[in-house]
């Protein structure tokens, strides 16, 4: 059986559970061979991180890619592309699981700063333009009544955006705010910095899935059996990547993963930290849940990101969650995901999930 999955942006970190997966022999035990077409689709999203460059949007360029390049699965989607998609007429892609399913950030001030109202002409981090983070940001700005285009001094790039590299430049005074990962937040208080999002309770209780994992109608309904399997080898992945012990093969793999990136800064970043290796964002039953899709589809309403139609019906028709949900049930009762489960309950004790 016979599988290609990619991702829809460029990071080598939104195929790393797939590369992981791969090379560990899940995808080989649950029957299936697999291929990663890695950094291929979307390559002018390199140019939206960069300052001065265009604004990223993968609506209408996802489908378009997934026939151009053969790709079944793609796990790493905004949540609002599938309906922005409907939206226009091309009521083709569906959700099929989860991918980013909480968001282990905060946003944090530079000292003298309490609120998102007091960021007006202030440096912002962000990493790329039109991303997951811009679409928050500006719609807690127009919230605010702050331009985001007019009233705000954009810092773009990987070190000012990225969640863990964005503690450094607000440490050293290069921006104001920005979305710092959690480990790094303690250390930016101490030293009178100001929490102004705490995005850990604004996972409760549905989480917040932000990226989803996707395939078109057409080759869900072709193969159901495919996908099921494509699931327990994943959540086998969002397990593994999370258990310390496994580090240094997760270390091979992003190397691996790293070496033929077109992205020179992709091929030249430090590998993840270990620090932050057990609370990584992957559900660790696949899943995502309907209530957690359509909190975050209101959020890009309000900001004006999708039109006001879209609603829980469309949710409704766009999450196809039955295979995910059927792998889980079948994989839960194995040995080995009963055993991670344990070795991980006091990460999830400590993180929330």
């Amino acid at each position: 059986m016979k599988l290609r999955i990619g991702n829809a942006c460029w990071h080598a970190f939104h195929v790393q559970h797939a590369a992981l997966a791969l090379e560990a022999g899940f995808f080989a035990q649950e029957g299936i061979d697999v291929e990663i077409v890695h950094a291929k689709i979307n390559p002018k999203a390199i140019s939206s991180s960069r300052p001065g460059g265009e604004r990223y949007d993968e609506v209408g360029n996802v489908v378009r890619d997934m026939i151009a390049f053969g790709i079944d699965i793609i796990p790493d989607v905004h949540v609002r592309t599938p309906f922005a998609e409907r939206v226009l007429g091309n009521d083709e892609v569906r959700i099929i699981g989860g991918w980013r399913s909480q968001f282990r950030g905060t946003l944090v001030a530079a000292p003298g700063i309490k609120s998102i109202a007091e960021l007006r002409n202030k440096r912002i981090g962000d990493w790329y333009k039109g991303g997951i983070a811009t679409m928050w940001y500006e719609q807690q700005f127009r919230n605010a009544e702050i331009d985001p285009d007019r009233e705000i001094d954009w810092k773009i790039g990987y070190k000012y955006g990225s969640l863990r590299e964005a503690w450094k430049p607000l440490l050293a005074g290069e921006t104001d705010a920005a979305i710092v990962q959690n480990p790094f937040v303690p250390q930016l208080l101490e030293r009178g910095f100001n929490k102004l999002y705490d995005f850990v309770e604004d996972n409760k209780p549905h989480g917040r899935p932000d990226r989803v994992t996707v395939a078109r109608k057409s080759f869900i309904e072709r193969n159901p059996e495919l996908i099921k399997r494509y699931w327990k080898a994943s959540i086998r992945a969002y397990q593994f990547m999370r258990i310390k012990e496994n580090f240094p093969f997760f270390r091979f793999v992003e190397a691996k993963l790293r070496v033929n990136n077109p992205d020179e800064a992709e091929r030249t970043r430090d590998l993840f930290p270990m620090m932050l290796m057990d609370d990584h964002f992957f559900p660790l039953d696949g899943q995502v849940s309907s209530q957690g899709i359509l909190r975050i589809l209101e959020e890009h309403k309000s900001g004006g990101a999708l039109p006001p139609t879209v609603g829980q019906a469309d949710v409704d028709e766009v999450l196809r969650k039955e295979l995910v949900e059927e792998a889980w049930h079948e994989v839960s009762q194995t040995d080995e995901v009963k055993r991670n489960l344990e070795i991980l309950q006091p990460v999830i004790e400590r993180v929330g999930y």
